[in-house]
């Protein structure tokens, strides 16, 4: 099988010659979902030079006509050889694959162009009177501390309105539970953990018919309120990612705050963090991080992982001397803090223009595949050092705290 391209008049169209049976059918596959990833949501295939399809290549028609219309794209066969016509009139797919070519151009959203960082941003307004209230659990001793394992977890309840995270785990006390506390996020009404109960899988809760999930937290942030700004954003240098730092430092200016709550979906070429191996209930000694026993209690990324993924981070940033306590940040570098942590899913696109928070969560969550949760750290050691987490596109949503 051979595959070439050309970007016109909003499409990508896609000229396919050869054979599309079991093995072709993979690169098929591979060459749609490059496609999609690189942002094309329109595309047209030309089939007219393809000998023969079996139900492997026509499967692979459906995925991604599937994956296309559910954020709004398009995906349409515009030339299709004798064979291949044969086998989508022998399957009913004709209407569905060739016929069905809309006239007008998908409706989008559009918000405000700007370039901040060497990122192109595409900025939505959303509450522009929004603030955000915040309120930390726990934090006032060193994690894992005798003083730390005698404070009662909290229960938290994570409604669409609340962007939270910390050191939890889902249940509402049963006996044996504080065995499972790691690393938690929960963003509008949906909430992911990663049980530090030696497992190692991570677990998940969204909310149905008005009831939100709830997470019992030893220590923790919490953002509650409206949010302030909506954008879309992608590497102005497309072969070079952008740094969580960088990110941040961009919300925090389009907030004008002294700290802002930050939600990020975006596609990662590689998360650096630590996640909790042993809940700090279990531990026994003065030191959670003593050596060489942190090495049973703690994981650490030596190099960035979960690389090609759609990444959900949310977390706080603020500017030296802001409201939130800085017991619960570490420091990004130019002055700022904060505190991030991430869930990795597979790669998954979403339609282009405003997106609903809520909405684009659930669909995340929705889907399954969670993949893993991180705290997100800064690895700044010389020469050993990896750095931090690095993104190329994606979205944010941003509150101003007050």
């Amino acid at each position: 099988m051979e595959m070439s391209q050309r970007a016109a008049d909003g499409w990508l169209q896609l000229v396919i010659a050869g054979r599309l049976d079991g093995y072709w059918a993979e690169h098929l596959e591979a060459g749609l979902a490059d496609a999609i990833r690189e942002g094309h949501h329109r595309l047209r295939l030309d089939l007219s030079s393809v000998s023969f399809i079996s139900s492997a290549g026509v499967g692979v028609l459906v995925k991604f006509y599937k994956r296309l219309d559910a954020i709004k794209g398009v995906l349409v066969v515009e030339r299709a050889s004798g064979p291949v016509k044969a086998v989508l009139d022998m399957t009913r797919l004709t209407a569905m694959l060739v016929d069905d070519t809309p006239d007008d151009p998908a409706t989008l959203t559009l918000g405000t162009t700007a370039v901040r960082r060497g990122l192109v941003c595409e900025v939505f307004e959303l509450d522009a009177a929004a603030r955000m209230r915040v309120t930390a659990i726990g934090g006032g001793e060193p994690v894992g501390s005798p003083a730390d394992r005698g404070v009662s977890p909290v229960l938290l309840t994570c409604p669409s309105t609340a962007i939270a995270i910390g050191v939890g785990a889902f249940g509402s006390g049963d006996a044996d539970g504080l065995h499972r506390f790691g690393e938690f996020l929960a963003v509008s009404g949906a909430a992911a953990c990663l049980p530090a109960d030696g497992t190692e899988v991570p677990d998940y809760l969204v909310a149905t018919s008005g009831e939100a999930p709830s997470v019992r937290v030893s220590r923790g942030l919490v953002c509650e309120g409206s949010l302030l700004r909506h954008l879309r954003f992608e590497s102005a240098d497309r072969d070079q990612p952008t740094t969580l730092a960088n990110i941040a430092a961009v919300c925090l200016e389009m907030a004008k705050a002294e700290a802002t709550a930050v939600v990020v979906m975006a596609e990662t070429t590689g998360l650096i963090g630590a996640a909790l191996r042993r809940s700090p209930y279990e531990s026994t000694s003065e030191d959670f991080f003593d050596f060489p026993d942190v090495r049973t209690r703690l994981t650490f990324t030596a190099e960035p992982a979960f690389r090609g993924s759609l990444a959900l981070v949310a977390g706080v940033v603020q500017k030296t001397g802001g409201p939130v306590p800085a017991t619960h940040l570490r420091p990004l570098g130019d002055g700022l803090s904060g505190h991030f942590h991430a869930a990795a899913f597979p790669f998954r696109a979403f339609k282009k223009g405003r997106l609903a928070l809520a909405d684009t969560v659930r669909t995340l969550f929705e889907d399954g595949g969670i993949q893993g949760v991180l705290h997100l750290l800064t690895d700044s050691r010389p020469v050993v050092g990896v750095g931090q987490s690095e993104f190329t596109r994606g979205a944010c949503w941003i509150g101003a705290i007050r």
